[in-house]
């Protein structure tokens, strides 16, 4: 289950909603997984409910030093360049570490990576990512193949 846009980036930093949405996907069905940024709130909250979580980072969105995503309306926040977007993600990966925006490393546990599809260039940037994961030896699979940690 993911939470998606606005609810999303709340959850990412607010206790208060990210423990209303894992406790509302304990109820509804405590077998699905639960599909949050890495780092957040949302990721603890799920966690402390005994939830399967997913922690996920964004490959085409930078990071402030708090490990939030850089708005939208600020200069950087969007990338666009598919081989500066892989070679991002495959840092972060090997490295088990967001990558902020001014070179910090946060260190977290990374299980997913998205690519937001409204980019003119998401299918591009999905296999370029795809790739450099690949020729350096990272095992990709579907999601719902995901073993529990």
């Amino acid at each position: 289950m993911k939470v998606h846009g606005a609810l999303s980036n709340s959850a990412a930093e607010d206790q208060a909603i990210a423990r209303a949405i894992a406790r509302a996907v304990k109820l509804a069905a405590r077998d699905l997984w639960l599909l949050a940024p890495a780092g957040s709130e949302l990721e603890t909250a799920g966690l402390a409910l005994g939830l399967k979580v997913a922690r996920e980072i964004y490959a085409d969105r930078a990071y402030t030093d708090t490990g939030s995503l850089v708005e939208r309306s600020c200069p950087g926040a969007v990338l666009h360049d598919a081989g500066e977007v892989a070679a991002r993600v495959l840092s972060m990966v090997s490295e088990g570490a967001i990558i902020t925006l001014s070179g910090k490393r946060l260190a977290t546990c990374i299980d997913s990576i998205c690519v937001h599809g409204d980019s003119p260039n998401a299918v591009e940037m999905a296999k370029a990512v795809r790739a450099r994961l690949e020729d350096a030896g990272i095992a990709l699979a579907p999601f719902a193949k995901v073993e529990e940690a």
